[in-house]
């Protein structure tokens, strides 16, 4: 081809994006923009903060280790020997976990993964216990949740699919996430993690963890995700608990994606 002629088709291939793009940006809706599917999706537009201190539990059962770190709690972690009551843990767990909180008391330090971006946070901790901002995007075929933590992204299809069959069932890091409608809820189910801990108290959960959710707008500025966790191996019972995502007025706030060279959301030392 060309020169000439490739100038030309380069020309012809801008033009058709742009005008693309310009009937997209000024369609008055959604479901004009994109087509069919979009009509009845919730608005989850803005940027968000899980709201209380990042334990998984939330405000309640929180109990937070007095420290120099703990007046910042709420907005990058938790002091070594916080930890959460509530968690319906067998005897062994229990011991397990409370025994956590002792030595990270003791030494003033905890055994975070997630530390010096050793590994992200991954599911379930970033519904429970995520530092920083997020954003929903919500489609026809999938819903989309993007942290500014390590621009870690949740992935919930909403096309009809399940869980992959049992020879490809392998532990990740996000789980797999197959969720849909029951009219502005939003209905999650969750399996396939890899174990891990729920928060910085270090209290564990097991590779069998199966989560189901109902998110949902519960006023203009508050997305509220109501969880039930099941984990045959270190549970006796199902736990439920919500989380509150609180809504950002702050007005250019994005999420842009912060790495441990930026700044690392996660160490607090106490005192």
């Amino acid at each position: 081809m060309s020169a000439a002629r490739a100038s030309r088709v380069g020309a012809v291939v801008f033009l058709s994006l742009l005008i693309f793009g310009v009937h997209v940006c000024f369609a008055g809706t959604a479901a004009e923009a994109y087509g069919p599917g979009w009509e009845g999706l919730p608005d989850w537009r803005g940027v968000w903060h899980l709201q209380g201190p990042l334990l998984f539990s939330g405000p309640q059962g929180a109990v937070i280790a007095k420290g120099s770190g703990a007046a910042k709690a709420a907005d990058h972690g938790v002091t070594p020997g916080s930890y959460f009551t509530g968690a319906p843990y067998k005897p062994e767990y229990r011991k397990l976990y409370e025994e956590r909180v002792a030595s990270a008391l003791k030494q003033r330090a905890v055994k975070d993964p997630v530390d010096n971006c050793h590994s992200p946070h991954g599911m379930p901790r970033l519904m429970g216990a995520g530092p920083g901002a997020l954003e929903f995007f919500v489609t026809p075929g999938r819903t989309w949740i993007i942290w500014d933590a390590l621009n870690q992204t949740r992935r919930i299809y909403t096309d009809g699919r399940g869980h992959p069959g049992e020879d490809q069932r392998w532990a990740r890091t996000m789980g797999h996430s197959i969720g849909h409608w029951e009219k502005q809820t939003l209905v999650v189910d969750t399996v396939m993690l890899m174990p891990g801990i729920y928060d910085r108290s270090e209290a564990p959960y097991s590779d069998r963890l199966h989560i189901t959710e109902r998110i949902s707008l519960t006023d203009a500025k508050t997305i509220t995700d109501e969880m039930t966790l099941e984990d045959p191996v270190m549970f006796t019972q199902p736990w439920r608990l919500s989380r509150r995502f609180i809504k950002s007025d702050k007005q250019w706030e994005n999420v842009r994606g912060t790495y441990c060279e930026y700044v690392d959301p996660q160490p607090i030392r106490a005192e």
